[in-house]
């Protein structure tokens, strides 16, 4: 099989996307220099073994990255979402849960780049809001229909 060095690149510089600079990607992978990426960015190297195991730590499917087949990386980045807390208590608790379960992620997987670990936060944050007020509708109908009789 013949790999083409630019196809690579452009899967690289890609996936090189999910993170908020070149610099964090590059630190991420253990390089001293962002400068080290660009070989492998421009098509002019491929990627060894031991950087594939590491970019598959970051959630690059080495698979995918060489050949354009298998898994793509799965998490798009996230836009920013504007979230309206209906209280500053529901805001409080909400940050609370999604810090607690950053934390285990982070003790799951220790090296979590800090781009996914935003990622991570927003999701959690619109799918706690989500929660709490599904919870608070089932409440208050709840409370409209009165105690249950038998």
């Amino acid at each position: 099989m013949m790999v083409d060095k630019n196809e690579v690149a452009g899967r690289l510089k890609e996936f090189a996307k999910r993170f908020d600079s070149l610099a964090e990607f590059a630190r991420l992978l253990e390089m001293e220099y962002p400068q080290q990426l660009q070989p492998y960015l421009t098509g002019k190297s491929l990627p060894g073994f031991e950087l594939l195991a590491k970019l598959r730590n970051l959630g690059c499917d080495p698979n995918w990255l060489i050949s354009g087949e298998g898994k793509p990386p799965t998490v798009p980045p996230l836009k920013e979402e504007r979230l309206e807390y209906d209280s500053d208590e529901m805001r409080r608790e909400v940050e609370e849960e999604v810090d607690r379960l950053v934390k285990t992620a982070q003790l799951w997987r220790p090296r979590i780049p800090a781009t996914l670990a935003k990622e991570l936060r927003q999701f959690l944050k619109s799918w706690l809001l989500k929660l709490c007020r599904a919870e608070q509708r089932a409440s208050e109908k709840a409370t409209k229909r009165g105690p249950k009789t038998k």
